[in-house]
Parts: C-alpha cells; structure tokens; sequence
C-alpha cells in the first residue's frame, strides 16, 4: 500500500510504502474488503468515463478560448458589525 505523507513543511508530499503483512481484520472489516473489491470492477469503468468526459469538455473549451467556470464567488461583502438579529429576520 503506498500512502502520501508531509515530510517536512515545505518540501511537499512524498510516498511511503507501508505494508500490513501479518494484522489482521476484524469480521467486519474483512466483509467491508470484500464488499470494495466487488464492487470495484463496476464502479471504476463509470468513474474512468465520467474523468475522460470531463478532461474532454475542458479541452474543448480552452481550445475555444473560453474560460473556466469560476467555482467560488462573492456573495456579498458587508463592513461594520454583524447584528444576529438580521439573520433572522427581525
């Protein structure tokens, strides 16, 4: 299993090979392994689609020269003191 981790600040994040070799799962956690392993030949196809869909629509738009859709916004900026009571309407 290989696992990312901070090695020191600022140097960014690195791989550590981390083995679980002689633990053992609790019932629970054996059914819940089997469940993912199941499930992940179906699942994975799906998400394999909708990440190509995705990286295709955003090819095609910087082809175009359109920007991106911006993801966050301002929704308002107030000065002064916030009153609770306009939260609620009063």
């Amino acid at each position: 299993m290989i696992q990312m981790t901070e090695s020191k600040p600022g140097e960014g994040m690195t791989l550590r090979t981390v083995s679980f070799q002689g633990t053992q799962l609790t019932s629970g956690q054996r059914r819940r392994l089997q469940e993912q392993q199941q499930a992940r030949p179906f699942v994975n196809p799906v998400l394999q689609q909708q990440v190509n869909e995705t990286l295709a629509a955003l090819d095609a738009r910087q082809s175009e020269g359109i920007k991106p859709q911006r993801q966050w916004f301002l929704e308002r900026q107030e000065r002064g003191t916030p009153c609770v009571a306009d939260l609620f309407g009063f």
